[in-house]
């Protein structure tokens, strides 16, 4: 299996390749490899119950591969998850890997002391995509409770490392938030095998109450 190449060979930004042909059918990337993110939404995706959001911004252009993003979100859910609890926050990934990265590999093999000269503009093999980031862009979006800010800093911190850029950390009020009372309405949007285990419980419970409940006597009929 071939190594994966560093970062720095592909995070500098060009211009998006377009293939043209004489036929239009043809003008399109043939075999774009698929993206390894599982999850663009981690948590609680109840975002209107948490009244304070953080994110994490870069401070510069870059193309970020989908390996880098996918590491720096199980970074953040497993600090969460550690610290707050699996629902008690809500993670969301702002940025897409929609551009594909290619390589033509040239000088190959024994005896190869010297790059050709030809095929300079040619396409070549498309081996990862990437996000195009801009200066300031949003790459991860926190949603948490107020006294959680400084965990879900620190995951955030934690986070900015995968990426090889300067990143910055910003607090800012939710705009979903609806207000504590009608948060507390609201239930936490759990995951099917949670939702088994609670309705086994609740069964349990149930079971058990009714076994316990003494049952009531009959009164005797009075004889005449």
């Amino acid at each position: 299996m071939a190594k994966l190449r560093p970062a720095s060979c592909h995070r500098r930004i060009k211009r998006a390749y377009t293939r043209t042909s004489k036929y239009r059918r043809l003008s399109y990337i043939k075999g774009a490899p698929n993206h390894k993110i599982i999850h663009f939404d981690s948590g609680n995706r109840r975002y209107e119950m948490f009244p304070k959001t953080i994110v994490l911004n870069g401070e510069k252009s870059i193309n970020l591969r989908h390996n880098a993003i996918e590491a720096a979100r199980i970074v953040v859910t497993r600090q969460m998850s550690k610290t707050v609890g699996k629902l008690s926050f809500g993670l969301k990934l702002r940025v897409f890997p929609h551009h594909i990265i290619r390589e033509n590999p040239i000088a190959m093999g024994a005896g190869a002391d010297r790059m050709s000269q030809g095929m300079r503009a040619a396409f070549g093999k498309t081996i990862s995509r990437a996000a195009r980031l801009k200066p300031g862009q949003t790459i991860i979006q926190l949603y948490v409770q107020e006294d959680q800010i400084k965990a879900a800093k620190r995951a955030l911190e934690k986070a900015s490392k995968k990426f090889g850029i300067s990143c910055t950390i910003k607090t800012m009020d939710n705009p979903l938030y609806v207000g504590a009372e009608a948060a507390a309405l609201i239930k936490p949007k759990f995951r099917e095998s949670e939702l088994k285990e609670e309705e086994e419980t609740v069964e349990e419970t149930e079971t058990s109450e009714e076994s316990e409940t003494p049952t009531e006597e009959k009164p005797e009929e009075a004889t005449a």
